[in-house]
């Protein structure tokens, strides 16, 4: 049934008024008061999740381990506290004034003893002057001079209260410490305490087993575990907390032996080597900086293995190897390579061939003609920062084709580590499949800049500079190589050759080459074709337009060369 409208004058308008303003009233309060049980059933929710958190063993143990470190702080504190009181005390017991006085400067220089404002202070003075700064032989004038018994009355006073102070927070440190302690084994516990943890088994963190190679203690516990490192891990090694640790695999004894020998130090020498800086002993101790590491690895070559020398800092806190011209000398060993990194590196490739990583889940497909929060952001960046043109010399984009098919023809299978040498656009390393640890080199700073914006694999790493610099420098070994190299004056072939070089056994290498190799006649061109030749490299020539979309017509062939 339609209402009629309120008509002016009409008997019922200012009741019909009333009714509605009460309605409105209702209905404010309505919404009102849903919010408000709307925001406190979130805080009930917030602090229910929170509760169950702090439940978790995991959370508990770091909570435990957390407050053992405050307590042992407050511990470092009474010690102190007590030491810094007994010297002062024994310092006001000497009869002679001038041995008093010079041993109370002594102490003041190491502690760190405040005393109250006295009248007579400027008002300029905003703290309280230390024992230090009242035993100078010229005091300040921003306040009045204290004698020494002054000095001994404040001592006497202050580190008692210290003491009791952090004997208050010793006791609740405790306390803590043993309710944690009763509550974590009331739950079972962390799962790693089940383990006998030894160098050289086997941990499951996250969904991959590692190899443990060092066993980290706080006390009699273990508090992290050092372990080799995981497939999307940058470096050597991996330190995780052992409330990371799912599951465990004992060692067999040549599985730790085999750990220990690669993680041993190489040993210490002493000898004049070549830019060493010669110092004795004392000398040494005193150029020592307990902040800086005090030796320097030096690599093994194909006459020397590995050892350590003693090091110190030069002028441009650079550092500089020692020879200790009083102690003994100690040449450095003359075995071979012991090949511990590659030791480490096979086992930890064993272990994950044999527990391969969980194949990742496809995204989801969205509707490609409604524009996402991220591509409208993208937009109004590139509005803002205008169109940008990058000059990169012999820079000729490999086109989408060819660079799926080379990804067919190396084979590629996660989680493999695969190279880029000269990434350019990014073209062969945007169809690297997912999953591998992909690791591109660019010399143009610039390239580098935007493949760093635009590049849609998730795992992977550019280096800028120069491919055949960075190669000899590099520890990394590859799975499988993919490059299209700059061609002019023979780069290609010194560009393949140093890419073949960091390849695995069993790898691949795919790369775009220049057909000039095939059948010119130059020193380097015809070494190279010898050795192609004897490793057994396959070539075919690509059609004359491959490269056309990017502005140049020149003959290219498609070499693949297997390690």
């Amino acid at each position: 049934m339609q209402r009629s409208p309120i008509l002016v004058g009409h008997h019922s308008e200012r009741h019909a008024r009333k009714d509605a303003e009460r309605i409105q009233n209702g209905m404010r309060k309505t919404v009102q008061m849903w919010k408000t049980a709307r925001y406190w059933e979130d805080r009930a929710a917030g602090a229910l999740r929170h509760a169950k958190y702090k439940e978790l063993p995991a959370v508990r143990y770091r909570r435990i381990k957390g407050i053992e470190a405050d307590l042992r702080k407050e511990q470092r504190n009474v010690a102190e506290a007590e030491k810094y009181l007994k010297a002062w005390n024994a310092c006001a017991e000497i009869a002679d004034p001038e041995k008093r006085l010079a041993v109370a400067r002594q102490i003041a220089n190491y502690c760190n003893l405040n005393l109250s404002r006295k009248e007579g202070d400027s008002d300029r003075l905003s703290y309280q002057p230390s024992a230090y700064d009242v035993l100078r032989d010229e005091p300040s004038s921003l306040y009045v001079p204290r004698t020494i018994d002054e000095v001994f009355a404040a001592a006497r006073e202050a580190y008692p209260k210290t003491i009791a102070r952090c004997e208050r927070w010793i006791e609740h440190y405790t306390l803590r410490i043993a309710y944690d302690k009763a509550m974590l084994g009331e739950s079972g516990g962390i799962k790693a305490n089940a383990f006998d943890f030894a160098i050289g088994g086997k941990v499951l963190i996250g969904s991959e087993w590692l190899v443990i190679l060092k066993i980290n203690k706080t006390g009699e516990s273990v508090s992290t575990l050092t372990t080799t490192p995981p497939a999307r891990w940058w470096g050597s090694k991996h330190k995780a907390e052992i409330t990371a640790v799912k599951d465990y695999q004992a060692p067999v004894p040549e599985e730790t032996a085999a750990v220990k020998a690669a993680t041993k130090l190489p040993p210490m020498c002493n000898y004049p080597g070549e830019g060493f800086k010669h110092m004795t002993k004392a000398e040494w101790d005193r150029a020592k900086m307990s902040d800086v590491r005090q030796s320097e690895t030096i690599k093994a070559t194909d006459t020397l293995g590995a050892h350590r020398v003693r090091s110190t800092f030069a002028s441009g806190w650079k550092t500089v190897c020692v020879f200790l011209s009083d102690q003994k000398r100690v040449d450095p060993p003359t075995l071979a390579p012991s090949g511990a990194p590659e030791t480490l590196r096979t086992m930890a490739a064993d272990l994950r061939a044999q527990n391969p990583l969980p194949v990742p889940c496809a995204p989801r497909k969205r509707d490609e003609r409604i524009p996402s929060h991220e591509d409208l952001s993208n937009l109004k960046t590139a509005a803002a920062e205008g169109v940008q043109v990058v000059v990169v010399p012999q820079l000729f984009p490999t086109p989408h084709e060819l660079a799926v098919r080379m990804v067919e023809i190396a084979n590629i299978q996660p989680p493999m580590r695969i190279l880029e040498p000269s990434a350019g656009t990014g073209t062969i390393v945007n169809v690297i499949p997912i999953g591998t640890h992909l690791q591109a080199v660019e010399i143009n700073a610039e390239a580098a800049r935007m493949l760093g914006r635009t590049k849609t694999h998730p795992c992977c790493y550019i280096h800028t500079g120069d491919f055949l610099e960075w190669s000899q420098v590099t520890d990394e070994r590859f799975d499988r190589v993919l490059m299209n190299p700059p061609f002019a004056n023979n780069q290609d072939i010194r560009h393949v050759r140093a890419a073949f070089d960091l390849l695995r056994e069993g790898g691949r290498l795919v790369a775009i080459m220049s057909p000039h190799f095939t059948f010119a006649q130059d020193k380097e061109s015809v070494a190279f074709r010898e050795w192609f030749e004897d490793l057994g490299g396959t070539y075919e020539k690509l059609p004359a337009d491959t490269f056309k979309a990017s502005g140049t017509s020149v003959n290219t062939v498609l070499v693949t060369i297997d390690r």
